[in-house]
């Protein structure tokens, strides 16, 4: 990821009154590639369609002028002068410079700067600025690769930020690549397949535990210390920038677990202030000190996302199971990466968790069950019938559609708090 990309600015600022969030996308040879009717839904129904909803949902705070991406060294070994805001390649800038599995266009790209040893001198080199991308605030590069992670199970795509303007850290380049073999073209997947394009984009635009430690607050000011460089310190174990204890804190929670045992179970919150106010409205539970991320799934869903527990169906979980929605939580997750403003009207309604109190957003959902059986009420939203053979089906408890209980023996010891 390169980051602190120096953008030149607009000539004529327009009064700061929202701007619309605008996403250019770019669509990598390999799309091109792609057999027609797979492609034709890539490039005129999901990205369409996704961008779409995205740009009324959110304005950037700050406009960009022109974007020219910074193009990548050679070695990765860099350099920057104080007086300078644009990095120095030591030995030579790469051939290519990529984003995600994707070749930046040429067009694209800042001319190359070079450190010479020798004069000790920073010097532009190559071909002069390009001329870049004019009215966007963000580029996405779109591809179609069989890569070595669409080996892993059950990707459909993924998503991630390449570069990082300097005046706020906000993402202006990023990559979504599909799986070619994942790709459906059936229409009853069509639902799925959107909000899956979708999920990933607002993961490059800021839901991200890389991006983190560059949330700034209302006023622009960075939420995490920076460093002489610039740039927060740097977490060796999590391969990550540290985000401070303004952005996420750490809580442990008493946890009810089989046999009567009360366990210490560690939590990460996202405790920012519109994530603060929205989980206690949505939950109903004034007490709440922010929402929690996953903490299952390994890297790359781990923090990356909202725990699947407590917020099922909402469309920023880790894994995909039903009516996908993105509601006022992530919305204002958005808002409080600092980079832009969010229209709640495009938010859908989620009703997961709805009202459920401190219970059941704070306590294990063995603790909840168990009150629920004491008092003989519904145990709703969770269940306690084994999945058989044939299904066995129910109703949902909103008796809005036919269900199923997804509840499956566990073939190996469990964890013990998940027992």
């Amino acid at each position: 990821v390169v980051y602190q990309v120096p953008l030149r600015e607009n000539h004529v600022l327009k009064r700061n009154v929202g701007q619309q969030l605008r996403i250019k996308i770019i669509y990598d040879r390999s799309v091109e590639d792609l057999l027609p009717e797979k492609r034709h839904l890539i490039k005129n129904k999901l990205f369409p369609q996704a961008i779409s909803y995205l740009e009324k949902t959110f304005q950037v705070r700050k406009p960009t002028g022109t974007i020219l991406l910074s193009r990548q060294c050679a070695t990765n070994q860099y350099l920057r002068r104080k007086a300078d805001p644009h990095r120095c390649c030591r030995g030579a800038c790469s051939d290519h410079t990529k984003c995600g599995p994707v070749i930046v266009p040429e067009e694209h790209l800042q001319q190359c700067r070079v450190f010479n040893e020798s004069e000790w001198h920073c010097g532009p080199t190559g071909l002069p600025d390009q001329e870049g991308v004019r009215d966007a605030d963000f580029l996405l590069y779109v591809s179609a690769l069989t890569t070595e992670r669409c080996g892993h199970e059950n990707i459909i795509a993924y998503a991630a930020y390449c570069q990082l303007e300097a005046e706020m850290d906000r993402p202006i380049a990023g990559y979504a690549n599909l799986c070619p073999n994942m790709i459906s073209t059936q229409a009853q997947e069509f639902v799925g397949m959107l909000s899956t394009v979708k999920h990933e984009i607002i993961h490059a635009l800021g839901f991200s535990a890389g991006l983190f430690a560059f949330y700034r607050d209302d006023d622009g000011k960075p939420l995490t210390t920076r460093y002489a460089d610039g740039l927060p310190s740097f977490n060796e174990s999590l391969g990550l920038y540290q985000w401070s204890n303004k952005v996420v804190h750490k809580a442990v929670r008493l946890w009810d677990v089989r046999g009567g045992q009360i366990l210490r179970h560690a939590v990460h919150l996202l405790i920012t202030p519109r994530v603060v106010e929205e989980a206690r409205k949505h939950f109903n539970c004034p007490i709440l000190e922010g929402m929690e991320l996953e903490n299952q799934g390994g890297m790359g869903t781990e923090l990356n996302h909202w725990e699947k527990r407590l917020l099922e169906n909402e469309a920023m979980t880790g894994s995909h199971t039903q009516n996908r929605v993105f509601s006022r939580i992530t919305l204002a997750l958005m808002e409080d990466t600092g980079w832009y403003k969010a229209n709640y009207s495009m938010a859908e309604k989620l009703d997961w968790g709805r009202n459920k109190g401190c219970d059941f957003v704070m306590k294990s959902c063995k603790f909840w069950i168990d009150q629920k059986r004491q008092k003989r009420q519904l145990i709703s939203p969770y269940c306690d019938t084994l999945r058989s053979n044939p299904l066995q089906l129910t109703c949902r408890q909103d008796q809005r559609a036919v269900a199923v209980c997804n509840l499956q023996k566990f073939p190996k010891q469990l964890p013990q708090e998940y027992q």
